[in-house]
């Protein structure tokens, strides 16, 4: 990949914390390491109760480029929306506390979106590891490939399908694209609720097919490996009900590929629904069940999507027990 132009406008780097202790500092470390050296390291300590309050303070310590903001625990959105709210960067990039960055992750993101001349860079999806193993992150700008410039209609149509991924982290945004407050509060799934907002700003994206540069852990704590709570079937008919119609009045010719993102979402929460919650397995599938027909005769769903589907379309007992499976085997992505 060819080095950064001249200029160097600031960056600002949000990295929202609670109770990762013993992931923190791998991860501040990773950012303070960056190539690209006019950042701003915004920690938002989110209430933590572990310890990690201490390392967040400790390190501000090593890295005068680096603040932490000590406040009251109101989820992973509340904390990026309070980042951004201080952040004075031209530019913003969020990393997750638990995951952590190559060495030329700014770099090489700020490079593609400068030479693309887009508001947006990104890349597919992070690179996927498992919580006690190690990740090989990209080391030098060499040995990442040259962007590729895609319309924002593409983008959303190919995270709609799931082949680009909606992660908010793996990105990074001229400040304006986001907007204020942009991360709803009190919803899991903030990433699928507030991304493809931020590319309706944009008219095209540098994208970078190079995941080794974000390594993303994958908890047992995660969102979705967590025991079910009924925020989470709110959350899902929220988030999808607002995507569905928020891509149907803007690009309607993705309407279908709406409609298989809405309907993955869900099943995916259904799946994880105890029998005995039968308010919440009624009111997702009823939400799961107009979608199912759609997602079904879609030749560019993805294959699990279209099988769900024609399950679904057999009746809900039908699905439920298919879903019992899945949990079982872990399929629930």
């Amino acid at each position: 990949m060819s080095a950064l132009p001249t200029a160097t406008p600031l960056v600002s780097v949000i990295v929202p914390v609670y109770n990762v202790e013993p992931y923190l500092l791998t991860c501040l470390r990773s950012v303070s390491a960056q190539t690209y050296d006019n950042i701003e390291i915004i920690i938002v300590d989110d209430g933590s109760t572990d310890g990690s309050s201490a390392t967040c303070d400790a390190f501000v310590a090593f890295d005068d480029r680096a603040s932490v903001f000590h406040k009251a625990n109101g989820g992973l959105s509340d904390a990026r929306n309070f980042g951004l709210r201080v952040a004075r960067g031209e530019w913003v990039a969020f990393v997750d506390s638990d995951d952590y960055v190559s060495p030329v992750f700014v770099e090489a993101l700020l490079s593609a979106a400068l030479a693309c001349g887009c508001a947006m860079a990104a890349i597919p999806m992070g690179k996927l590891f498992a919580d006690g193993a190690s990740c090989e992150v990209v080391s030098e700008l060499g040995s990442v490939p040259e962007p590729t410039l895609l319309e924002s209609h593409r983008v959303q149509k190919l995270m709609l399908y799931q082949v680009l991924d909606t992660g908010a982290p793996w990105r990074l945004y001229r400040r304006e694209t986001l907007g204020v407050d942009p991360f709803p509060v009190g919803l899991y799934y903030e990433d699928l609720a507030s991304v493809y907002k931020f590319i309706e700003r944009v008219t095209s994206l540098a994208i970078l097919d190079c995941p080794g540069l974000y390594a993303y852990r994958r908890r047992s704590e995660g969102i979705v490996r967590q025991p079910y709570r009924p925020i989470k079937a709110d959350s899902a008919i929220t988030v999808s009900r607002q995507l569905y119609a928020d891509i149907c009045f803007r690009y309607p010719d993705l309407a279908t590929a709406a409609a298989s993102r809405c309907f993955s979402v869900l099943r995916m929460v259904l799946a994880q629904i105890p029998r005995a919650e039968a308010a919440d397995l009624d009111r997702v599938w009823v939400e799961l069940a107009g979608y199912r027909r759609t997602v079904l005769f879609d030749p560019c769903a993805r294959k699990r999507e279209r099988l769900a589907a024609a399950v679904a379309c057999s009746g809900r007992s039908s699905f439920l027990a298919f879903c019992a499976v899945c949990r079982k085997m872990g399929l629930l992505r």
